[in-house]
C-alpha cells in the first residue's frame, strides 16, 4: 500500500515538472522580440477580426491561426505604449481599441504580436482591411495561444501565404 502512495506521489510530481516545463517554453516563445523562425506561432484570431489566407481559408475571431515563427515579432509593452501615439503604428493596429481598453495590471495576459503580411493575404476588422504585403500588429491573449516546433511543409506556408488553420 505504502508502494502505491509513493507510486502515485512520484506520479504528481512528475506531472507537475511536465507543466511548469511546458508553461515556462510558452513564456519564453512570447518574450519580445523576433519571432522563432523554428516555431510556429498558433495564435488565437481576437474577436471581430477575419484573416483570409492565400488559398482563401477564412479563420474568424475566436479560433486559432498558424503563422511562421519568422513571419513573426513580439514586440514589448513600453514600446506598444510609447508608438500608441503615431498614427502610423494605429494604422496598422488592427485591435487598438481593444488594446486601450485593458487595465495595467492585466496587460501580461496578451501578447502584442506584428506579423508580416504577404501579398494575397487579408486581415480585416470592421472598416479596417489590411492587405498583403504588410505588417499588421494585433493583441493576442496568451492563454489560447501557443508556440510549438514548426513542421509544417514549405510548399504548404507558401500556398496559405505564412497563415494556416489550426485542423
Amino acid at each position: 500500500m505504502k508502494f502505491l502512495r509513493l507510486c502515485s506521489t512520484a506520479l504528481v510530481l512528475l506531472l507537475g515538472v511536465v507543466i511548469a516545463h511546458a508553461q515556462g517554453f510558452q513564456q519564453r516563445s512570447f518574450q519580445p522580440g523576433a519571432g522563432k523562425p523554428e516555431l510556429k506561432y498558433n495564435l488565437l484570431v481576437p474577436e471581430g477580426v477575419t484573416i483570409t489566407n492565400k488559398q482563401g481559408d477564412v479563420i474568424k475571431g475566436g479560433e486559432v491561426v498558424q503563422v511562421r515563427g519568422a513571419n513573426v515579432t513580439i514586440l514589448d509593452s513600453p514600446y506598444v505604449k510609447k508608438e500608441m501615439e503615431n498614427p502610423e503604428f494605429q494604422t496598422g493596429f488592427i485591435n487598438k481599441e481593444t488594446y486601450s481598453g485593458v487595465p495595467e495590471e492585466r496587460i501580461q495576459d496578451y501578447a502584442i504580436v506584428s506579423i508580416k503580411v504577404p501579398e494575397g493575404v487579408t486581415v480585416e476588422r470592421g472598416a479596417r482591411k489590411i492587405t498583403g504585403p504588410s505588417q499588421v500588429t494585433m493583441m493576442v491573449t496568451t492563454q489560447g495561444s501557443q508556440a510549438t516546433p514548426d513542421t509544417t511543409p514549405p510548399e504548404t506556408w507558401k500556398a496559405t501565404g505564412g497563415f494556416g488553420q489550426k485542423n
